[in-house]
């Protein structure tokens, strides 16, 4: 849209105060158009005003990459409570370092105990299994010797031969198959 058109709910009246305006804001800029039609300089003038660039970096009030003022310095009260703060944070760090070196004590001791814990359950296991062989080495011994005063153990089929099986048993199995 072009200034020199006539804007809808604009009057006659305001059109002229605002070209007025610009003809003194023309007067500060010094933008000046001689020799061109005013359609051919309200385009000049919309061109340059949207293609004006930013104010350089220094000039702008705040930046975040600048900073503002300069670091306080520091007082002799802020000093000291700055050294007693440095104390106490080494006091901390201190007691923490005592701890931990508690603490792996701790843990190596019960690392230890564990171990011999271990330790005496192998050897326990140990005594048992020497303890059943010696017990099986004394029961084969004596029943070597026992051996030859037990009577005769008899195969499947002598006590057959000597207890055949009735008929009646024979025929009941075969039903049951």
């Amino acid at each position: 849209m072009c200034e020199s058109e006539p804007r809808a709910g604009v009057t006659e009246e305001e059109r002229r105060e605002a070209e007025q305006l610009e003809t003194e804001l023309d007067k500060y800029f010094f933008t000046v158009f001689d020799g061109s039609s005013p359609e051919d300089v309200s385009h000049a003038k919309q061109l340059w005003t949207s293609l004006s660039l930013l104010p350089p970096l220094e000039s702008r009030l705040v930046n975040a990459d600048i900073r503002q003022r300069l670091p306080i310095a520091p007082t002799n009260h802020d000093e000291t409570l700055l050294v007693v703060g440095e104390r106490l944070q080494e006091a901390r760090h201190q007691k923490q370092r005592q701890e931990d070196r508690l603490q792996e004590a701790r843990h190596q001791k019960q690392r230890q105990e564990e171990r011999q814990r271990y330790m005496d359950m192998a050897r326990q296991r140990e005594e048992t299994i020497n303890m059943l062989h010696q017990q099986r080495k004394k029961r084969i011994q004596r029943e070597t010797v026992s051996l030859l005063y037990k009577p005769r153990q008899r195969d499947r089929s002598e006590r057959l031969a000597l207890n055949p099986p009735e008929e009646t048993d024979v025929e009941e199995v075969r039903r049951l198959q």
